[in-house]
């Protein structure tokens, strides 16, 4: 990391700091289109192998392909201004509330996972998750890597994120081998038909015994598999959609979006070599009124139901 003298020194030149950043990031990242290492230059980075540009804007490497999903892209730049602006509603504060849990569960399973100190984790779709603090404030590196610029804009303002990139999972922009951990959360949903690639990218990103920690909206949810198991595809997504016009929802998912089976998701990392993949319970259940997390809550005596049964599951597999 540069020393104090060192950002002094720079401080006096004009926008040079804004196209500079941490060592120690620098050497996690790859190009996203040869996927070679990175090197600093006057305006940004550049790859060192196909000489190809990528800005730097606010300290936040910008390492997006030129073949971007569009359709992706915008819905999702979308989607986060909705998240943003959400109003926080006092009949939607149950719901609210149960998200917060949700996400409080999972880096609870994280923590119990990890160990040892120095170690290097990457957050893939944070959105305007601040949860990386915990892990900075111990020592540890943490990536934030977002589609969407302006999340990661906000990390760095409201709550000092330290290392963000912005980029694509299809075109992964980080170091093959170079992560301890790897997170994902409400992500692989967002390109459900391509969970094999895209696993496999997470895999690629790990040191071998590294861990994969990945968290999902369940095809087998309590109040889901109805709809996501049973109903053709088209005519789930032509009835949500359907819904949350009506609704006028302040926050509906993109058209692409589809609930990914928990099983099918374990048996693809399986295929992909992780081993040791555990599977556990949350109490949390978003999405749902009070009467309904009250069923919920009445049938999940049952551990399986928890692990397997909830809105999410959340999963945890080791690179062999």
């Amino acid at each position: 990391m540069q020393s104090v003298v060192q950002r002094a020194e720079l401080s006096h030149l004009p926008g040079l700091m804004a196209t500079q950043i941490d060592p120690a990031l620098l050497e996690l990242l790859a190009c996203p289109k040869c996927h070679a290492t990175l090197m600093q230059s006057p305006h940004g980075l550049q790859c060192t192998s196909c000489a190809a540009s990528y800005e730097v804007k606010e300290g936040i490497p910008v390492l997006l392909s030129d073949d971007v999903n569009t359709e992706h892209f915008e819905e999702e730049q979308h989607l986060a201004q909705m998240m943003k602006s959400r109003e926080q509603l006092p009949e939607e504060q149950f719901n609210l509330n149960q998200w917060a849990l949700s996400k409080r569960e999972f880096f609870a399973m994280v923590r119990s996972v990890v160990s040892g100190p120095n170690k290097k984790f990457v957050n893939i779709g944070c959105g305007f998750d601040p949860s990386f603090a915990e892990f900075e404030e111990q020592g540890h590196t943490f990536v934030n890597m977002d589609l969407v610029f302006d999340m990661l804009a906000n990390l760095r303002k409201d709550f000092g994120a330290q290392s963000c990139v912005n980029g694509d999972v299809n075109r992964m922009p980080l170091r093959a081998g170079a992560f301890d951990y790897v997170i994902s959360i409400d992500v692989i949903h967002h390109e459900c038909e391509r969970l094999p690639e895209l696993l496999g990218s997470f895999r690629d990103l790990l040191k071998p015994k590294g861990t994969l920690f990945l968290e999902d909206p369940n095809a087998w949810g309590l109040f889901q598999m109805a709809k996501s198991i049973f109903m053709p595809r088209f005519v789930y997504r032509s009835l949500r959609s359907t819904y949350h016009t009506l609704k006028r929802s302040t926050h509906r998912p993109a058209d692409y979006e589809f609930p990914t089976n928990v099983w099918r998701v374990m048996a693809i990392l399986r295929d992909l070599g992780f081993e040791d993949i555990k599977c556990y319970p949350h109490t949390a259940y978003p999405t749902v009124s009070e009467r309904s997390h009250r069923i919920y809550t009445s049938l999940s005596g049952s551990e399986f139901v928890r692990k397997y049964h909830n809105y999410h599951y959340m999963l945890s597999a080791v690179r062999a």
